[in-house]
């Protein structure tokens, strides 16, 4: 079994209990693929997988159809693995490997089915489980009833990931051109909340098209806003791990100089954390947050009130979360 998630540690509140009293059966879908992570990768703990499930079943935008809420909180699941197998082999400078990151960010459009059967090394082993995830993936967003109304929008928002993923081995292989215009024109789109919007979609009877580019905006917005909330928790981790594609790495770096690691224990607590840094990340959320809070009240295609309590589930969920991983 995979190990469990401590609920004391997750948000009171549950947004969509009939999905997540289908926990269990949800996990059962992806025992197959956690197990292959952990022989292929192990970087992270497994239970970061039973956390990201947890988020991912409370989640989604109110026009769905009900039949495909479990679908969903499994098939997000796994896309976020997908985006961790490509995302380790950029941003931790112990695990990097660039010419394997190459390689990943190809499956999508050009080599999903180019398996490497017998595998000659690790590389090999790590690429055909990438692969087979992506596959499934997409065999199970092709069965959602609108998957070609969206289907342009989808292929469209994960080249954006892609390209976020080729900034983030950009800047880790010239560190000099890290700047935080582009970090936040590009690092987003590796949250794949408009991805998620997409898949939502595809599963939605009721929705507005009229209204798409109005949602749309409104999605990019809550992208960045995960993305602060993921900065204010693993930027110590990103710090240790010379992650460039870090907003955190870069503004320490301006602000404190090329050596502000050897500075790092007066600057942080006893908690390992800069709590100067993170209340101006949480004012930047505070902000963003307002300016969402008025565009989803103007969106008629969708219940504004149950968009923003899943956006307020999501940042409690960082803020209880017990680990970096």
């Amino acid at each position: 079994m995979v190990k469990s998630y401590p609920l004391d540690k997750f948000p009171e509140t549950v947004l969509r209990p009939n999905v997540v009293a289908n926990h269990d059966e949800h996990l059962k879908f992806l025992l197959n693929d956690i197990k292959q992570y952990e022989n292929v990768c192990g970087y992270r703990d497994q239970v970061l997988f039973d956390w990201l499930l947890r988020v991912f079943e409370n989640l989604g935008i109110s026009t769905v159809n009900a039949q495909y809420l479990d679908s969903l909180a499994v098939t997000k699941t796994k896309m976020a693995m997908f985006v961790i197998l490509v995302d380790d082999t950029v941003d931790n400078i112990k695990k990097r490997d660039l010419s394997l990151c190459e390689k990943l960010l190809k499956i999508p459009f050009e080599e999903a089915n180019n398996k490497e059967y017998g595998h000659k090394d690790s590389q090999s082993a790590y690429l055909d489980f990438a692969r087979d995830l992506w596959l499934e993936i997409a065999d199970e967003i092709k069965s959602y009833p609108y998957y070609a109304e969206y289907r342009d929008a989808f292929e469209f928002d994960v080249r954006q990931f892609l390209n976020s993923m080729r900034y983030s081995e950009f800047v880790n292989k010239h560190n000099n051109a890290a700047n935080l215009i582009e970090n936040d024109a590009y690092v987003h789109h590796g949250m794949m909340v408009i991805i998620q919007l997409d898949m939502d979609l595809m599963c939605s009877e009721k929705f507005d098209s009229k209204e798409f580019g109005a949602l749309r905006e409104l999605a990019y917005l809550s992208q960045k806003l995960a993305r602060i909330g993921n900065l204010i928790s693993t930027y110590p981790r990103e710090i240790i791990e010379s992650d460039m594609s870090s907003e955190a790495l870069i503004k320490f770096r301006k602000e404190y100089g090329e050596d502000f690691k050897f500075k790092l224990n007066k600057l942080f607590n006893r908690e390992k954390r800069y709590p100067e840094f993170e209340e101006k990340m949480i004012r930047e959320w505070e902000n963003k947050y307002t300016i969402i809070k008025e565009l989803a009240t103007g969106i008629k295609s969708i219940d504004g009130n149950k968009f923003i309590q899943s956006l307020e589930f999501f940042q409690k969920a960082y803020q209880t979360k017990i680990n970096d991983w």
